[in-house]
């Protein structure tokens, strides 16, 4: 597929570098791409991320920094992903582009920022890249240090001793346990794939080392005394000025060979002291595993990389015209490297300053490019303009190709790269400011004049696509574009462009034989040589077609095959919009099925259709929503097609007409007479996204109508009161009446598995709900949060309703999504009486702990000793119409629970 790797795929791979127990391949794959079930996508990104932090040990306060830092480059990367089309560019063009344009650069401004105030690897050498594959000569040819090595060697070199001699006093001390040490350190310092298990068996945190090679300040010496030892350790270690700058942070030039000549004053004689110490400290074993473990996750995620980039390129190639990667690392350490100078050369006068000559400091032909995504004064629109950038790259590019260079590593090299990239922004500057000029000029000049002068299809392709320049423009655009299009691709371009102005403008804007234009369209499309590439875009336009046509069915197909197309190549965001329109043909006339619909929900989420919304909505408000969107926004038949109408609206009309004068009335007869010729009706749901059963829908209609009286002004009821109420009664009388004469009714739940009877225990009405229980209703049903009818009477807190329940009777044991017991609702709402009754009936219920942990008594507790929490929860009920257990009630909850004995397991 020629799409971008999700966040969670990228995930998945630094798992796997890490070394942790794998997944199986079907799962790996859903998990990767986005297709598994959310609640299974959920649980498996929480698993994989504590076994990345529990395979690196981060403490709790460093998980949250990465939990931060993940959701910041998450949301920027989403951004792109959803801007961004990458055409006929294969699976390693992506990633390359990816690699160089965004991962490289983020991640290095990242780790700067990480070790601006103190370095996050103390210990290890600051003058270069430990953890990054560095060049070096070998028998005198050029091969790379590799990661895993340095690490070994940085071990050896604190102990103080060769590998061997190493590996045979391990060996003695542990009477022969570590045997295999010397195998495996010869294992470590090849790129050899190493278990993460055996740095645990060899460094536990009972291993006890000798470091003689270490530097170990001692404090009860005077800072000249502290100089002399840190000069007679350099000595010792035969440790030269170019040597030194590739262990501790002192680069300038010349500054080491002062310091070791002693002709530097006290406070550098300090600072010299501190980075030595710092460098040569006395490891833990603990940090010990940490740096292999790093060490193994980059040079694994290398080595693999390399392979699927580079294939056939050994792993210590040093040529980076060969190997690739070595140009990935450059722009690391440059971005790296500047962020630290911008922060050494300008923290005293503060982030402005720094991130101005950060940007200063950038090569002026890489600033819009390579480094755009990190760009301080771009911050806002970077990953807009990146996207743009992306775009037009993965358009030129034809798959199979050679990966274009990012960077040179010599002069030789860069000079051509530097040239492509200021003619590509030269190109890209004079595009951009054509297209400006020329909307300016099309405000007032012929459209079709005007675009004569223009050659350039780029330019042009802008202009089709802005919408403030007028329908006239845009048709003159598009079939500017037709004359300019010298590929299959470009002019299925300008056929697109027709096919959006004819289907998804006004429907009173369409000509009379817009049908008739748009399956003409659709046929040049479909045989057009380009299809492929543009399948998504046409299949969708296809799908608008034939519901046009009111082929509902069909359109519903065609969104599907759409959504399918969409996983094969990145279109932006028209997988989210195909998912959205999908779904909406999906729930016009049907009831919400969460099993069968959460996919299009799923892809409206990974689509950013709801990054408008503050608050993410539930897959049921969605539903409802979609529903509204179909009839109001989507479904445009063409002239001279009947306009098709919502099933349930029809429905419900024609029940509310029949039915409101028989409840002015109270007609016993005529209301059981319409019961017995709707016998058909009432065998199921209704036609309507919500599911409601026609009792369900009057109870819900009852309950908004006596609502509207109640806001209506007294003197627009004055003398209807009384008839008002009747008819309410009547109405509500009715029910009970249904539930007797067509009890199939009473357990249909709505989208959000809701009854009549959790409806009717919600609203304390003992009398309907003893008859709704006689007639059939299932009590332990559960709605989409768990609830059942019991949690739902305990919540109304009538005690006569409860009783019913629990008399007639129910299941006690039935818990709510987040582990809520019965017991724990009558607790927290201060039902004193349903409490009561439940541990008569079920005492063993007082020990039963909720998702949280606590048992209701320690819910209770928690709500009397932190008031801000009580009162958080009764602005809460207030809300949605419900009164809040005071203290006081909360207090006699609390003495009647601390009253129950422990209840023996059997």
């Amino acid at each position: 597929m020629s799409t971008l790797p999700l966040t969670e795929a990228i995930l998945l791979e630094i798992h796997q570098s890490l070394g942790c127990p794998g997944y199986p391949t079907t799962k790996k794959n859903k998990f990767a791409t986005g297709q598994d079930s959310l609640e299974a996508h959920k649980a498996m990104g929480e698993e994989v991320l504590h076994a990345i932090f529990d395979a690196l040990d981060m403490d709790p306060r460093a998980r949250v920094d990465a939990i931060d830092n993940l959701t910041e480059f998450g949301n920027s990367y989403k951004y792109l992903e959803l801007n961004t089309w990458t055409f006929a560019a294969d699976e390693r063009q992506i990633i390359w582009m990816l690699l160089g344009y965004f991962y490289m650069p983020g991640l290095a401004r990242r780790a700067a920022f990480w070790n601006l105030e103190e370095a996050v690897d103390k210990g290890m050498p600051g003058g270069r890249f430990w953890y990054l594959p560095e060049p070096r000569e070998v028998d005198g040819k050029p091969s790379l240090y590799l990661p895993v090595a340095q690490v070994v060697d940085w071990l050896l070199d604190l102990l103080g001793m060769p590998l061997e001699e190493f590996a045979d006093v391990r060996s003695e001390s542990t009477d022969g346990g570590h045997d295999g040490l010397r195998r495996s350190l010869y294992n470590w310092r090849k790129d050899t794939t190493i278990r993460p298990d055996t740095f645990r068996k060899y460094f536990s945190d009972n291993t006890v080392l000798d470091f003689k090679g270490a530097f170990v300040l001692d404090s009860s010496r005077s800072p000249a005394e502290q100089f002399t030892d840190a000069l007679g350790f350099v000595t010792r270690k035969q440790l030269t000025a170019d040597q030194l700058r590739l262990e501790i942070p002192m680069t300038q030039p010349g500054r080491l060979e002062a310091i070791l000549d002693g002709c530097v004053d006290d406070d550098e004689k300090a600072a010299f002291v501190a980075c030595l110490a710092r460098r040569y400290a006395v490891p833990s074993p603990h940090t010990i595993r940490q740096r292999l473990l790093f060490a193994r996750m980059v040079q694994d995620g290398y080595t693999r990389l390399l392979k699927f980039l580079c294939p056939g390129v050994d792993s210590q190639c040093a040529d980076a015209r060969q190997n690739k990667l070595l140009q990935l690392f450059s722009i690391y350490k440059f971005a790296y490297n500047m962020t630290i100078g911008a922060w050494s050369n300008c923290r005293d006068q503060g982030e402005a300053a720094e991130n101005a000559w950060f940007e200063e400091h950038l090569p002026p032909w890489d600033a819009q490019g390579l480094y755009l995504s990190i760009l301080p004064s771009q911050r806002k629109a970077a990953n807009s303009a990146l996207a743009e950038l992306l775009t037009r790259r993965f358009a030129e590019i034809q798959p199979g190709i050679a990966l274009e260079d990012h960077v040179g590593l010599d002069a030789e090299s860069a000079a051509p790269i530097i040239q492509r990239n200021i003619e590509r922004m030269k190109a890209t500057t004079e595009e951009f400011k054509a297209e400006l000029g020329l909307a300016e000029r099309l405000k007032t000049a012929s459209p079709w004049r005007t675009l004569q002068g223009e050659s350039r299809y780029g330019v042009v392709n802008q202009i089709a696509q802005r919408t403030d320049l007028g329908p006239k423009v845009s048709q003159a655009a598009i079939q500017r574009l037709r004359e300019l299009a010298a590929t299959p691709s470009e002019i299925l371009q300008a056929t697109l462009f027709e096919l959006d102005d004819y289907l998804n403008n006004e429907r009173s804007n369409r000509p009379k034989d817009a049908r008739d234009r748009v399956q003409k369209l659709l046929e040049e499309a479909e045989s057009n040589p380009a299809y492929e590439l543009w399948e998504a875009a046409i299949l969708q336009y296809k799908a608008k077609h034939l519901l046009a046509c009111n082929d509902f069915e069909g359109a519903g197909k065609l969104f599907k095959e759409a959504l399918e197309a969409g996983r094969k190549r990145c279109y932006g965001s028209l997988r989210g919009e195909v998912a959205r329109d999908g779904f909406a043909v999906e729930v016009a006339n049907q009831k919400l099925i969460v099993n069968n619909h959460e996919k299009y929900y799923r892809e409206m989420l990974a689509g950013g259709m709801m990054a408008e919304c503050e608050e993410i909505p539930s897959i049921e408000e969605t539903a409802r929503w979609a529903s509204e969107y179909f009839w109001d926004t989507l479904y445009k038949p063409y002239p001279g097609v009947p306009h098709q109408k919502r099933h349930a609206s029809d429905v419900g009309r024609k029940m509310y007409g029949e039915l409101l004068p028989l409840f002015f009335t109270g007609d016993q007869d005529g209301l059981l007479a319409w019961i017995k010729a709707n016998r058909q009706l009432l065998k199921s749901s209704l036609p309507d996204v919500d599911g409601n059963s026609v009792l369900m829908l009057l109870i819900k209609m009852r309950t908004s109508f006596a609502q509207g009286l109640h806001k209506l002004p007294a003197a627009m009821l004055e003398g209807e009161q009384q008839n008002f109420a009747a008819m309410l009664e009547h109405w509500r009388q009715f029910f009970g009446l249904l539930a007797q004469q067509a009890p199939k009714q009473l357990n249909i739940a709505d989208f959000k598995k809701q009854t009549p009877l959790m409806l009717m225990t919600e609203a304390g009405d003992t009398e309907l709900v003893t008859i709704m229980l006689q007639a059939g209703a299932d009590p332990e049903m559960q709605d989409w949060q768990g609830m059942t009818a019991l949690h739902s009477a305990i919540k109304s807190r009538v005690d006569s309703c409860v009783d019913a329940l629990l008399d007639h009777p129910c299941c006690l044991d039935k818990l709510t999504d987040d582990g809520q017991s019965p017991l724990h609702t009558a607790a927290w709402t201060g039902n004193l009486h349903a409490t009561r009754r439940l541990l008569q009936l079920a005492p063993e219920l007082a020990w039963q702990r909720n998702s949280q942990g606590m048992t209701p008594l320690e819910r209770v507790e928690y709500l009397i000793e932190n008031p801000q929490a009580l009162q958080m929860l009764a602005e809460e009920l207030r809300h949605n119409g419900r009164r809040c257990a005071s203290k006081r009630e909360l207090e006699e909850i609390a003495n009647l629970l601390e009253q129950v004995a422990p209840v023996a397991k059997a």
